[in-house]
């Protein structure tokens, strides 16, 4: 149980899918600037050639996490592919960091009781989103926009640092930076902290909707 009801109040966390790539930095450098920490769900297929970006993160005291090895619909999965997608890129991860990831998120927030029940011996605990602009094709005035007229203590804020492969979204993830400056500043005249996902409490007066 939480022993601080007021600091409880000022928390939120600020979490970002499809990473690591080459926008993740500048997100790091962001989120660095206003003391600002975050949870990075990261898709297994784009940790090659980007491992200091995972130890910069977590150097930096932000939390990683799991979104699947390739984006897939793991509803259209078999079992065994489901853990196969979630437990090889947790291993990737192990392998470039020396942490074991914990918290997974599936991509599109696509989930039944069947994906759970093949991930559930995993020892894996599967991350909520309460404010999930569409950060990835939208302008950055509307994303800001969303995510500032719903922000509230205990909510969980979706953006995206990377662009799966095969993805139909913006060629960039410029916007999403350019928004996220402004959410943060935000954050900061309302006194909000954001802090990694698994850190988030059990918050008795709500999340945001």
């Amino acid at each position: 149980m939480r022993s601080d009801r007021g600091t409880a109040k000022s928390i939120l966390a600020l979490t970002f899918d499809d990473g690591p790539s080459e926008w993740t930095p500048r997100i790091l450098d962001l989120l660095a600037e206003h003391h600002a920490r975050a949870t990075l769900f990261i898709l297994g297929d784009g940790i090659a050639a980007h491992e200091q970006i995972l130890k910069r993160a977590l150097a930096e005291g932000h939390e990683l996490g799991l979104h699947g090895w390739s984006h897939p619909h793991l509803t259209e999965l078999s079992d065994a592919e489901i853990r196969d997608e979630m437990l090889t890129t947790q291993k990737a991860i192990e392998r470039a960091t020396g942490i074991v990831a914990r918290v997974w998120r599936p991509p599109y927030f696509e989930v039944d009781e069947r994906v759970r029940q093949a991930l559930a011996g995993s020892d894996l605990v599967e991350a909520s989103c309460s404010i999930a602009p569409e950060d990835y094709h939208w302008p950055a005035a509307r994303t800001a926009t969303f995510v500032i007229e719903r922000l509230r203590p205990g909510a969980v804020v979706d953006l995206h640092d990377g662009r799966p492969a095969r993805s139909g979204s913006a060629e960039t993830r410029t916007a999403t930076i350019e928004a996220l400056d402004v959410i943060l500043c935000e954050m900061k005249r309302r006194k909000l902290q954001s802090v990694p996902f698994s850190q988030l409490p059990a918050l008795e007066f709500g999340t945001a909707t």
